[in-house]
């Protein structure tokens, strides 16, 4: 199914919201926000975010470091689907 940008942003915006009222990521919900990233990228404007997410995979968990990172990162994926809706 195609979405257009604006509802590309929409999708994206609830999907992390929970996340965002919550502050904190855990290892489902990153595996979730990781698949959404890869499914929708259309160059490169995910691919550090993606790379984190594998760098954080790797001891399978997410701590609250990494949370808090990831957290800070999806405001900028966010400010990235607003321009190119």
């Amino acid at each position: 199914m195609a979405y257009t940008k604006t509802e590309e942003a929409k999708e994206f915006w609830m999907l992390t919201k929970g996340i965002l009222q919550d502050s904190s990521v855990d290892t489902e919900e990153a595996g979730v926000i990781k698949r959404w990233l890869e499914e929708h990228r259309t160059g490169d404007e995910f691919d550090a975010v993606i790379a984190k997410l594998d760098k954080f995979f790797c001891d399978g968990y997410i701590d609250r470091f990494e949370s808090k990172e990831l957290i800070d990162s999806l405001g900028g994926i966010l400010r990235i689907l607003r321009t190119r809706s």
